[in-house]
């Protein structure tokens, strides 16, 4: 798994995962939801709380409430690399699960939801994501190449144009 994190202002966070078949440790976050986009690939998006694996297909997008323990993990067959955009709104913070084999575990007789949310929240900071989006298309960040600079733009206006101007509403992943 490659994790590049490349911005950070004024309470907005973006990140670039490229996933090989190593997942990302099961957390959760007090102040922020994760917001992520599927550039390459799938992602399967693990809550054990939820007894839930939602599986993202290449252009979708999907929201974790905060508080909730999740993890990411290619949704790819092996060998094939994933890749997804992370937007986080707010003061970041995290806290790892200390019982992720006991997570892991919860999990392995769910079957993967194949829907992505409906819709992500983000505040009212729709143009501020528009103006990071342009930052990039002007100046693309040393630590991503072309293409990873062309996802992160293309994610964070799907961002926008699934965005609801509000707050997140609550703890339930509506895909009905």
């Amino acid at each position: 798994m490659e994790m590049k994190e490349f911005y950070y202002e004024d309470g907005i966070r973006v990140s670039l995962f490229n996933l090989d078949h190593q997942s990302v440790s099961y957390h959760y976050h007090h102040t922020v939801s994760d917001m992520i986009y599927c550039a390459k690939g799938a992602i399967d998006i693990e809550l054990p709380d939820l007894q839930k694996i939602y599986h993202i297909v290449e252009g979708q997008t999907f929201q974790i409430p905060s508080c909730i323990k999740h993890r990411f993990a290619n949704g790819m067959s092996v060998g094939e690399r994933s890749r997804y955009i992370l937007l986080q709104l707010g003061s970041f913070d995290i806290e790892f699960a200390s019982n992720s084999s006991q997570l892991e575990e919860s999990l392995q007789n769910i079957h993967k939801v194949n829907e992505p949310s409906k819709a992500v929240y983000i505040e009212d900071r729709k143009s501020d994501i528009l103006n990071v989006a342009a930052q990039f298309s002007n100046k693309k960040p040393d630590v991503l190449d072309a293409e990873e600079v062309g996802d992160v733009i293309a994610g964070l206006r799907c961002f926008v144009k699934n965005g609801v101007e509000a707050e997140f509403p609550g703890l339930e992943l509506e895909t009905a």
